[in-house]
């Protein structure tokens, strides 16, 4: 028999879970946000043969995992327990900070495109800039330079 979460998890996931309802953050509207988002990536001249190359055509599989990935971040569910890093590191060949500049900028146009709230963009937008600036200083930056 399993022992039931310590309070203070269950009290963090309920309070993201609530945090995220007054901002208008559903499930349907993760679900959207990732499918539009990687629509608009397919197309874009600059991402899309990366991601092309890198999920080798085969999309599902990652559209499943980065649901589960922003499930995890605004609903705090524990959906997502992957390591991206490694998945980054092994294109850095093939990316710079401008494919960075371009994904935000992509994630941002979908955000208002599929009528997110002000504050559902405002907490969206928040964390992919610190995703994208820790995979930015990860992946590019280094102190010897």
């Amino acid at each position: 028999m399993s022992s039931p979460q310590p309070p203070r998890v269950t009290e963090a996931r309920q309070a993201a879970r609530a945090e995220a309802a007054e901002m208008g953050i559903t499930t349907e509207l993760v679900s959207d946000l990732v499918e539009t988002f990687y629509g608009h990536v397919r197309e874009d001249d600059m991402l899309g043969p990366v991601f092309d190359k890198a999920v080798k055509g085969d999309w599902d599989p990652h559209l499943a995992t980065m649901k589960r990935f922003w499930s995890s971040m605004v609903f705090h569910d524990g959906s997502y327990s992957g390591r991206p890093m490694p998945a980054h590191m092994k294109i850095k060949a093939d990316i710079s900070p401008a494919h960075f500049t371009r994904w935000l900028s992509l994630f941002e146009k979908t955000l208002s495109e599929i009528g997110a709230s002000d504050a559902a963009q405002a907490a969206f937008l928040a964390r992919a800039q610190r995703i994208g600036q820790s995979f930015q200083m990860h992946l590019f930056y280094s102190p010897y330079d």
